[in-house]
């Protein structure tokens, strides 16, 4: 209902009801309730009164269906517009995900000593225990590869896997 009572949404609509709103303001238009109805009925009431009334400015012959609806060359081209933006979405979102995965194979585990309170932390990857320091991922790299330590605090480590036990 906001969309019939909206003007900018009726200006953009090529709808006939849309545009007899326009055209002839909402004083010549009334809105009434016929039937309460369950909503698992709604669409055969729906056709009852579409077949009944024959309303003028209905657009679809059958309810709840498009069938027999003439779109416009503007709207078909916006469908196709549209449906090449949800394609490109999906492309993106498989790209996104075969990234995460590979992402997730080179992903390095890490432990972290605090050197003063003898507590070590196991982390997934470089980015998470960088995260949790407050410190760069490069940082922790840089600190493994020099033997460093993190904020004078954190020893840092590649987690050893042996490939046999997996542990």
């Amino acid at each position: 209902m906001y969309s019939y009572y909206s003007l900018r949404s009726l200006a953009k609509s090529n709808r006939p009801i849309d545009r007899a709103l326009l055209k002839y303001g909402f004083s010549r238009f009334s809105l009434y309730i016929l039937e309460y109805c369950a909503s698992e009925n709604v669409l055969e009431r729906e056709q009852y009164y579409l077949d009944k009334i024959k309303p003028e400015y209905n657009i679809v012959e059958k309810a709840g269906s498009t069938v027999g609806y003439k779109h416009t060359e503007d709207s078909l081209v916006a469908a196709t517009k549209m449906r090449n933006f949800v394609l490109s979405d999906e492309v993106k979102k498989r790209k996104a995900n075969s990234t995460a995965n590979a992402s997730a194979a080179n992903r390095v585990p890490i432990i972290v000593e605090n050197i003063k309170t003898k507590e070590i932390l196991e982390y997934v990857s470089m980015t998470e225990a960088s995260k949790v320091l407050g410190v760069h991922k490069n940082a922790v790299g840089q600190a493994i590869s020099d033997n460093r330590l993190i904020k004078k605090t954190f020893r840092v480590a590649k987690k050893v896997i042996n490939k046999e036990n997996k542990t």
